[in-house]
């Protein structure tokens, strides 16, 4: 069989199905496959790709048939490669547009064959692999099978060491409540599959810990606490509608900073508390941005001046909805701090709305659209953005979703347009709407409630919240399809990039199959081996490494994640005081230099460690095992979390330099503890790991043990355990630790701090 591509189609149709967690034929994307020669089966969305899309439409038809070609005025026009879901997009207008027939002739092969006239010319001969290609494809459309039991998984990840469930529950609990899991939830995956994980996911996802790092997830994304400093939200409430914004300035000294602080944070982060009443209710995420109401706190309710009942009135985190009097809601579209955090001017008009609107909810950039060289002195047409080629690209795709924005104001006040002089939108741009389709007469007062359902039934929409939860989750933006296939490396970037998008449109249809319930993206996530990818067997050729270099999340942690990471498995944060902040939560600490976000001028986290941030760690380690190790001991065994097997007065030698077996054996066991508690890594006691660790305990104690004969060795006083940590009273006599008599306190810091400051504490 003559093909056009053979090396790259070739190498493609044999890995059709694209895995085992790819799953396009097995109920996680496209169910219309077909068989080919080999006995494998092709799913329709890969045969489109390989056989129609890579050989013709893109190879030939796209030179006129696009925006800006010579065919743009017919209905066969294709999406560019640039914008996400194009594939998607162009094999539906090919579906479409396959219903038009000539003499029984789809109209789609009539004319490229010159079957009828087509001003394009010949371009598909019958007897032409391409065109029997195109002939397939529409076959499939009419007669789709089902592949189910029929798929050759492949082998994408058969080279790559996945964590086992128990260890993914770590990891799961940890990235979604920042806490270990309980030996119940250990006991109730332990030797069940991966699958076993879902209802301990579920009930984890009940936890008010879980809502507070889905408002994390989607700060990174709406950027809305840049307003919870001083009164920076409630100073964009327009104060002739809302007149009580100030309602705390009236109290006592020492209730106003409290309650202003309540207030301000409460109305920034009313996008944010929608995000999270969806995720706590199950509620459809549609509501994001259909969602006829808004989220209000007890005192954001006083500052909007709405009356909506609430439980305890004083719980500042507690949510209810409501609404506000003659706006017509739709969700974060018509938030005043979304639409304050993405403004406009008069001559943006919108614009930066309507490309926010397309990043965050339908996954994609328009920027792409436009990404090449334009010469100015070329554009010479004098409505450029709507008559231009060079404008138009971008502006064809934005301007009716500005549009749409017509009745909210710079300061993101509702301002219909009907009651203003500019009864209709500005004549050099685009109709308001939504692509082809525009905002129906009678509805532009309401005109974002109508762009919200045009988003919803986008299969777009879907996909953009799993990019989200997956950026949130591994660290990592969804890989882009490589489009140079000259570029070194093609053929395995484009790999990677079909498997793991088969994945993500895979969770996008579990999701829209219950109920757009984000919690299902979340859970699904995790269960992929990418969440779960640890390692990989052996030594890998450069094409097959290159291949496998996106798997597994092994992410650097956020400032967030390592601050409750730390409580987590040391039992103590890090931090002056139980009353202070965390150092790696504080701004004027170390927020910012270990990658944070202001969400104001800094934007983007550090994902790669650099020397700052390195030097942060390493205090961070030194620190905690100082302020957490004499703690522990002055606890009762079975109540420490790290030294569960030892004493302080474990030494490993005794007076004439002998080992003791039954105290090395106890240090070893204690260390082995450390790695699967601090690490999640598990050793024998005699693995060379564990000997590593004992050699580090060893040599602390003997370069220690020298200097006993002056006298017993004070702690310092960070170090001692006098009190307790978190209320300040004082500990018994008899379990206070003020000296380290035999040095194991700090041998034992010292492992401790080993393990601390280890690569895979710091990254998850």
């Amino acid at each position: 069989m003559t093909r056009s591509h053979p090396k790259r189609t070739s190498e493609l149709v044999k890995r059709a199905a694209l895995i085992a967690v790819t799953g396009t034929c097995l109920g996680l994307g496209l169910t219309a496959c077909s068989e080919v020669d080999d006995g494998e089966c092709v799913p329709t969305d890969v045969f489109f790709r390989e056989k129609v899309w890579a050989t013709t439409l893109s190879a030939t038809c796209n030179a006129c048939h696009n925006s800006t070609g010579v065919a743009k005025h017919t209905k066969f026009v294709l999406t560019p490669k640039e914008v996400p879901g194009y594939l998607e997009a162009n094999m539906k207008l090919v579906q479409d547009l396959a219903r038009y027939e000539v003499d029984g002739l789809p109209l789609i092969l009539a004319k490229p064959s010159m079957r009828v006239e087509h001003e394009g010319g010949l371009q598909l001969k019958p007897d032409s692999q391409e065109y029997q290609d195109l002939q397939a494809l529409l076959n499939r459309f009419n007669n789709p099978v089902e592949c189910e039991g029929k798929v050759n998984l492949g082998n994408f990840f058969d080279d790559v060491e996945l964590l086992d469930e128990v260890d993914t529950l770590r990891k799961a609990t940890l990235a979604l409540a920042g806490r270990l899991p309980t030996p119940e939830e250990y006991e109730a995956v332990r030797g069940f599959g991966i699958d076993q994980l879902d209802p301990v996911l579920e009930a984890l996802m009940k936890e008010d810990a879980f809502i507070e790092r889905v408002i994390e997830i989607y700060n990174d994304v709406f950027l809305t606490d840049r307003y919870i400093g001083g009164n920076g939200a409630v100073e964009l409430l327009n104060a002739e509608k809302y007149p009580d914004a100030y309602w705390f300035e009236g109290l006592p000294d020492d209730e106003r900073e409290q309650y202003r602080w309540w207030t301000n944070t409460s109305v920034a982060r009313e996008a944010l508390n929608l995000v999270a009443w969806i995720v706590k209710n199950d509620l459809p995420y549609t509501d994001i941005v259909e969602a006829d109401y808004m989220v209000f706190t007890p005192f954001s309710a006083k500052a909007y001046g709405v009356t909506v009942p609430f439980k305890d009135p004083n719980d500042w985190k507690e949510l209810a909805t409501g609404k506000l009097p003659g706006i017509p809601h739709a969700g974060v579209l018509t938030s005043a701090m979304w639409l304050n955090r993405f403004p406009t001017t008069p001559t943006n008009r919108n614009r930066h709305r309507a490309r926010m609107t397309y990043k965050f909810f339908l996954a994609t950039d328009v920027l792409r659209l436009g990404e090449r060289p334009i010469d100015p002195t070329a554009i010479k047409t004098p409505n450029a953005t709507r008559e231009n080629p060079n404008c138009n690209v971008c502006h064809n795709v934005i301007d009716p979703v500005a549009g749409a924005f017509q009745n909210f104001n710079d300061e993101g006040d509702y301002v219909p347009q009907a009651e203003t002089e500019a009864m209709f939108w500005y004549p050099e741009m685009l109709l308001p709407g939504f692509g082809e389709a525009k905002v129906p007469e009678g509805q532009e007062a309401k005109s974002e409630q109508w762009l919200a359902k045009q988003l919803v039934a986008d299969d777009r929409f879907a996909q953009a919240a799993v990019t989200i939860v997956w950026k949130g989750l591994t660290g990592n933006d969804p890989l882009n399809e490589p489009f140079d296939a000259a570029m070194p490396g093609f053929e395995e970037a484009l790999k990677a990039f079909e498997v793991q998008d088969r994945v993500i449109k895979g969770i996008a249809k579990k999701f829209k199959e219950n109920n757009y319930n984000l919690k299902v993206v979340f859970r699904e996530i995790i269960k992929t081996d990418y969440f779960r990818a640890t390692n990989v067997r052996g030594e890998l050729e450069d094409g097959r490494a290159r291949e496998l270099a996106n798997l597994g999340t092994a992410q650097h942690l956020t400032p967030e994640q390592l601050a409750r990471k730390i409580e987590a498995v040391t039992g103590y944060p890090w931090r002056n005081g139980p009353g202070d902040s965390d150092y790696l939560l504080n701004e004027n600490e170390y927020k910012i230099f270990y990658g944070g976000i202001d969400s104001d001028s800094i934007v983007t986290r550090i994902t790669e460690p650099n020397g700052i941030m390195a030097n942060i760690a390493l205090r961070m380690s030194n620190e905690m095992s100082c302020r957490v190790t004499a703690r522990e001991f002055a606890k009762d065994p079975s109540d420490r979390l790290l030294f569960p097997y030892v004493e302080t007065s474990f030494v490993p030698q005794d007076e004439n330099g002998f080992a003791v077996p039954a105290v090395t054996d106890a240090i070893r066991a204690n260390i082995a503890h450390l790695y699967d508690h601090v690490l999640g890594e598990h050793y024998d006691i005699g693995d060379p790991e564990i000997d590593a660790a004992y050699n580090l305990f060893f040599e602390i104690w003997q370069d220690g043990k020298a200097g006993l004969a002056a006298g017993t060795y004070p702690v310092e006083p960070p170090c001692r355990a006098n009190q307790d940590w978190w209320t300040g009273n004082p500990l018994p006599e008899e379990n206070r630790i003020n000296t380290d008599s035999d040095y194991t306190i700090r041998a034992w810091m010292g492992v401790l701090a080993y393990m601390l400051s280890d690569y895979r504490f710091l990254h998850e």
